[in-house]
């Protein structure tokens, strides 16, 4: 190979090795390719408070930011995290709480008017078993409606060996659990290799 065919060819594979690593992470949420897809990574800046180190991956159902869709505000998020959370229905009440405190203030803040003082959150939950958690939180829909909401919530908890991750999996909206949208939610699954 000449050396004006080699020049070029490593800086491609320079910009083509930069451009990789500037790749936002993938979002190991599977689900249909119109719901909107978010990676986060922690410490969330909206809730700096939550000591995890990892990433949040989010996938909002297509009409989440619909007032009146029948998936308003239903989406599902998880945490894939390196610290065990060791969670309790206290603690979930609690780190919710912070979470959703956090993230209606930062994007009321943003708003042309914004409130001079957002509602605070509050979740109520109780454990199901070793692993699943089911709950209601009262908030604020900063997003959209600028009114307070009241969404429900299950939560999974597993921890993945092959990767060494704690997983925290929240299926969250404001619909009766008996409503088709939590069939939806409960079929978005994690692609990580966890047997």
């Amino acid at each position: 190979m000449s050396k004006t065919k080699t020049i070029p060819f490593f800086i491609f594979l320079l910009i083509f090795i930069q451009c990789k690593k500037n790749d936002p992470q993938e979002n190991i949420l599977n689900a249909p390719e119109n719901w909107r897809s978010e990676v986060i990574e922690f410490p969330l800046d909206f809730a700096t408070s939550l000591h995890y180190s990892g990433t949040e991956h989010i996938r909002f159902a297509p009409g989440w930011g619909e007032e009146g869709a029948n998936d308003y505000f239903s989406y599902v998020f998880l945490w894939e995290i390196d610290q065990n959370p060791m969670l309790s229905s206290k603690k979930i009440e609690s780190e919710i709480e912070i979470y959703f405190d956090g993230l209606m203030n930062t994007v009321t803040q943003m708003n042309q008017k914004p409130l001079k003082k957002v509602p605070r959150s509050k979740a109520f939950f109780e454990k199901v078993n070793d692993s699943i958690y089911i709950g209601k939180i009262l908030t604020y829909d900063a997003f959209t409606t600028k009114k307070e909401i009241s969404l429900n919530s299950i939560i999974e908890y597993k921890f993945c060996n092959q990767q060494d991750r704690h997983l925290v999996l929240f299926n969250i909206s404001p619909q009766t659990l008996e409503h088709p949208i939590w069939k939806k939610m409960k079929n978005v699954t994690i692609d990580l290799d966890c047997k």
